[in-house]
């Protein structure tokens, strides 16, 4: 007898643990008891692994939004007239340079725009304006207009003051 009362009460403990540490390992605020279908157990396993998957993953990308080809050349611009250095500021031409299908590229500059028809400064070439900028650190023109060829590349520029 004394046989049997140890065996039972070995089992009841057994028990009583695994019913303890099944109630206590749910992570889910649903009672197991309230989930009757097996998929929708299935389910919330997929869930809650979802969940954790996403958590453990880099942080998302944010797009940043490439800068349009005039904005790039506004900075070219920019970075001529701003220069500190010689070396600096020709290191910034020859950059600007290759945004461009020669360095003999017509740059048409408005001064004043009246009844429709603009007035334009002097026809010069971009490595000319190029070196203007560099040379007075003056850049108070923004680009009006481009023309492109075929390969993307800036072949007359407009400029306005």
């Amino acid at each position: 007898m004394k046989r049997n009362t140890l065996n039972f009460s070995t089992i009841n403990g057994v028990l009583l643990l695994a019913l303890i540490v099944g109630f206590s390992s749910c992570k889910n605020k649903k009672k197991m008891s309230d989930i009757s279908d097996p998929q929708e157990v299935s389910q919330q396993m997929e869930d809650e692994f979802d969940d954790e998957e996403e958590t453990t993953d880099e942080p998302e990308r944010v797009a940043v939004k490439e800068p349009s080809t005039s904005e790039k050349l506004e900075n070219y611009f920019a970075a001529i007239s701003q220069a500190s250095t010689t070396s600096a500021a020709n290191g910034s031409i020859s950059e600007a340079l290759t945004m461009f299908s020669n360095p003999d590229a017509p740059v048409l500059i408005v001064i004043y725009r009246g009844s429709g028809n603009p007035d334009y400064d002097e026809p010069t070439t971009i490595k000319k304006y190029l070196e203007y900028l560099k040379d007075t650190k003056n850049n108070k023109a923004v680009v009006e207009e481009m023309v492109l060829d075929d390969y993307g590349k800036i072949k007359e520029l407009v400029l306005k003051k």
